[in-house]
């Protein structure tokens, strides 16, 4: 019952309790009324005489009936409501909890866009001021500085003519080595497997106003020494050629072009100290190098 239905029903029991209180006064009142009141004197008009006394006459009256009064009928009564009971309060439950709600965050702001403003102006560039040149302070004339004497350049000391050494004048010999190649590698500018050659002709021609020719046999290792005319000295070697000019192997007598063999090798001085030069015959020869040479051999086909 809310409480709207509970100030209605307080009230309704305030009126009744009133009502009925009010009832029973009134009740109590009628009936301790006397039933045997006086009569009320009689009333006369005009003027009262007073009687004398007359000697009192037992004699009974009839006993006077009181004024009968119309009956007082009580007020009528308010229908009496049935008292209202409150209805039967349902069993209180606990409280339930509402069910927790997520906390809900708050809905994402949008970026805040920073406010666009107008493109400034840039302001228009600042000229610097312009000052009229200023004059440089004139100096006075300085004089020249006052060269010292410049004394001639020294002369550096006269050194004495170096000339190239001197070289004792020599006869010539020519060495080398003759061989005859594999037939493994005939057709190749190489030694290996090549055996040396004895008896081999080498011959030694040098240009001048006549062809001076010198020849020479190989020994057993192939070795030769070939001594130039006393007419050649090792002032004209460069005019000298050592050819390779045949084997007394039938099996390997073609001259090959090894070490230029066969167009005529140039002479190569000797530069190693102490086999620079050689003695015969209380004669010096300034030793000079050619070769090797080699003749390509005759192979099975």
């Amino acid at each position: 019952m809310g409480f709207l239905g509970k100030s209605v029903l307080v009230s309704l029991i305030a009126l009744w309790c009133f009502t009925s209180s009010a009832f029973t006064e009134e009740v109590n009142h009628v009936t301790q009324t006397p039933s045997s009141a006086p009569a009320p004197a009689p009333y006369h008009h005009g003027h009262h005489h007073p009687h004398p006394p007359h000697p009192h006459h037992p004699h009974p009256h009839p006993p006077a009936k009181a004024p009968v009064k119309p009956p007082v009928s009580p007020p009528a009564k308010p229908p009496v409501k049935p008292p209202v009971y409150p209805s039967a309060k349902a069993p209180v439950k606990p409280p339930t909890k509402p069910p927790v709600k997520p906390p809900v965050s708050p809905p994402a702001k949008p970026p805040v866009k920073p406010p666009v403003y107008p493109p400034t102006k840039a302001p228009p560039p600042v000229k610097p001021p312009v000052y009229p040149p200023t004059k440089a302070p004139t100096k006075p004339p300085t004089k020249p500085p006052v060269k010292p004497p410049v004394s001639p350049p020294a002369k550096p000391p006269v050194k004495p003519p170096v000339y190239p050494p001197k070289f004792n004048r020599s006869l010539v010999a020519v060495q080398g080595t003759v061989f005859c190649k594999s037939c493994k590698y005939a057709s190749y500018d190489s030694l290996t497997g090549a055996k040396p050659v004895e008896g081999a002709k080498v011959r030694l021609v040098c240009k001048s106003k006549k062809n001076i020719v010198a020849e020479t046999e190989t020994d057993k290792n192939g070795y030769f020494l070939l001594l130039a005319p006393k007419t050649v000295t090792n002032f004209g070697f460069r005019g000298c050629r050592a050819y390779l000019v045949k084997s007394k192997d039938y099996k390997c007598n073609k001259v090959s072009k090894l070490f230029g063999g066969d167009v005529g090798a140039v002479l190569k001085p000797v530069k190693t100290r102490g086999k620079s030069s050689v003695v015969i015959n209380k004669l010096t020869y300034g030793v000079f190098n050619v070769g090797p040479f080699a003749f390509d051999p005759v192979c099975p086909k």
